[in-house]
C-alpha cells in the first residue's frame, strides 16, 4: 500500500472503522522500508565519530549534486555555466561557486528544477508567512525519511514510535468535532481553534480515554490549553511526559507557562515544507543541523540567512537555497529566528520587534490568548480573548499594559473578542500585519 493511499484512507474512512483498523495502518508507516533504512542510518550515525559523520555529509551533499545534474535541467546549465564540475567535486570552495537559489528562482524555473527520473511525486504548498505562497513538488520517499528524521528526535525524549500515543493540537477539517482518530501517526489529532472554558474538559476526558503520553501541534494551541485546563482545575501536571512544538514561533511567556502547568519539558525542531532544512533543539539556547538531512551554510552578506541543500527530496532538489530564516552560531548550536510574525510600523517608520510584546502582568491571567492586528502605522489594536468578560478597567489595563511596551510609536487600542484569527491553515499568528 502505497503512502498516497494509506494517507487518504487515514483521512477519509470513519473514525470507527479507523480505530478497528489501526494497528494495520500504522504498521505501514513504521515497517516500510524506507523508513526502517532511514531510521538504521540514523541510529548507525548516533555511535560515529565526527569525523566520520563530516566525511558521511559530503558524500550525500555530492550525490545530491550529481543527481541534480544528471536529471534537472536547471541544475545542467547553471553548473556548465558557471563551471562547477559536478564528478570532480572535493573542495567546499568549488561549492560556493554555484548561486544560491530563492523562492523567485523556483517559481520561475519550476518545471526546469523537475527531476526527470522521479515519477512518485505530489505538489505541496508554503505556508506563505513571509510572502506569497510557494509550490514544491516532493517524492513520496521523502514522507517516510521526513518522519524517520522526527521519531529519532523525539526519541532523545523519551518517545518511542512503536508504542508512544500522542494528542496532536494541529490540523483542520474537524467539521465542527473537537476530535478525529490518526493511527497512522498513533495519536488523538485535536481541533486546535475550539479551545475554550466550555470545551476544555471535553479534551481532557479525550485526551484520556486515549491514554495520551505525549503533546504535539502548535504551541499557541497548547498554551491554549493550558490556560483554560489551569483555570478549570484540571489535573493536568506531571502527567504526560513532554510536549513537541512546530511551525509557529515559539514565544518564552508560552513555553514557560507550558513548562510549569503541565510539569514537563518541551522541544522544538526547525524545517520547512520544501524538506531541505531540519534542525533539533538541543538547549534552550540553540539548535543543531542534522547533518544526515541537510548541508547549511549561512550567508557571508552580513544578513545571516540560512542556506541549506536538502539530501531526502529528489524530485526537485534545492541546492544552496536560502531563506528568510536567520542562524547565529554560538559555539557548536545555532540560535534560529523566524519571520512568521513580522513586525508593528510606527507612524514615524519605527519597526517594533515581536519580542518587545513578550510582557509579564497579572491582568493577563485572565486572558485565555492574545493577539495583535494593525491596519495603520500608528494604530495597534489587541484583541484579547478573556476567561470571563472583561470590565472596562480591565480592558483598559490591557492597553496601558501593552502601550508601555511600545511607547508612542504607535497608539495602543484593546477590544475583548471571542476568538483570534487564525490562517487558513488553522495557525496562530501574534501579530497579523495588514500596513503595507
Amino acid at each position: 500500500m502505497g503512502i498516497a493511499l494509506l494517507k487518504k484512507l487515514n483521512t477519509h474512512l470513519p473514525d470507527s472503522v479507523k480505530i478497528a483498523f489501526g494497528p494495520i495502518i500504522r504498521s505501514k508507516l513504521i515497517n516500510n522500508t524506507v523508513f526502517k533504512a532511514q531510521m538504521d542510518r540514523l541510529y548507525q550515525m548516533d555511535i560515529q565519530t565526527a569525523e566520520e559523520i563530516e566525511k558521511a555529509k559530503l558524500v550525500s551533499l555530492k550525490e545530491i549534486l550529481i543527481h541534480a545534474y544528471e536529471h534537472t535541467k536547471y541544475y545542467k546549465i547553471l553548473f556548465d555555466k558557471c563551471g562547477f564540475d559536478v564528478y570532480s567535486f572535493k573542495d567546499l570552495k568549488e561549492f560556493e561557486k554555484i548561486p544560491v537559489l530563492k523562492k523567485s528562482d523556483i517559481i520561475e524555473n519550476f518545471q526546469e528544477l523537475q527531476a526527470d527520473n522521479i515519477n512518485d511525486y505530489y505538489s505541496a504548498t508554503t505556508g506563505g508567512s513571509t510572502g506569497s505562497p510557494l509550490k514544491i513538488l516532493l517524492d513520496r520517499e521523502s514522507i517516510y525519511k521526513e518522519k524517520a528524521f522526527i521519531y529519532h528526535f523525539w526519541e532523545k525524549h523519551g518517545y518511542d514510535y512503536k508504542s508512544s500515543k500522542l494528542a496532536s493540537f494541529r490540523g483542520t477539517d474537524f467539521g465542527g468535532k473537537i476530535c478525529k482518530a490518526n493511527p497512522l501517526y498513533n495519536e488523538i489529532q485535536l481541533n486546535p481553534c475550539n479551545i475554550n472554558a466550555d470545551t476544555i474538559e471535553e479534551y481532557y476526558n479525550k485526551m484520556n480515554k486515549f491514554g495520551v503520553e505525549f503533546l504535539h501541534g502548535f504551541p499557541s494551541a497548547i498554551y491554549s490549553f493550558c490556560k483554560f485546563a489551569k483555570e478549570a482545575k484540571l489535573d493536568v501536571k506531571s502527567k504526560y511526559k513532554a510536549a513537541f512544538f512546530i511551525s509557529e514561533n515559539v514565544y518564552d511567556y508560552q513555553r514557560k507557562f507550558i513548562e510549569e502547568v503541565l510539569g514537563l519539558k518541551t522541544f522544538a525542531f526547525y524545517g520547512h515544507s520544501e524538506r531541505a532544512v531540519f534542525a533539533e533543539q538541543v538547549s534552550e539556547e540553540g539548535y543543531q543541523f542534522n547533518p544526515a538531512y541537510c548541508f547549511w551554510e549561512l550567508s557571508k552578506d552580513g544578513s545571516d540567512n540560512i542556506i541549506c541543500t536538502g539530501f531526502i527530496n529528489r524530485k526537485m532538489p534545492l541546492i544552496r537555497y536560502e531563506l528568510d530564516d536567520t542562524a547565529v552560531k554560538i559555539g557548536n548550536i545555532y540560535k534560529i529566528e523566524g519571520h512568521r510574525d513580522g513586525v508593528i510600523y510606527g507612524r514615524n517608520g519605527e519597526i517594533i520587534s515581536a519580542a518587545m510584546l513578550e510582557v509579564h502582568s497579572t491582568i493577563l491571567d485572565k486572558i485565555a490568548n492574545y493577539q495583535f492586528v494593525q491596519n495603520e502605522t500608528d494604530v495597534l489594536k489587541v484583541l484579547a480573548v478573556p476567561f470571563k468578560h472583561l470590565s472596562k478597567e480591565e480592558l483598559n489595563s490591557v492597553r496601558e499594559l501593552f502601550q508601555t511596551k511600545v511607547g508612542d510609536a504607535v497608539r495602543v487600542e484593546a477590544e475583548e473578542v471571542e476568538e483570534i484569527q487564525l490562517t487558513q491553515r488553522g495557525k496562530f499568528k501574534l501579530i497579523v500585519q495588514n500596513c503595507k
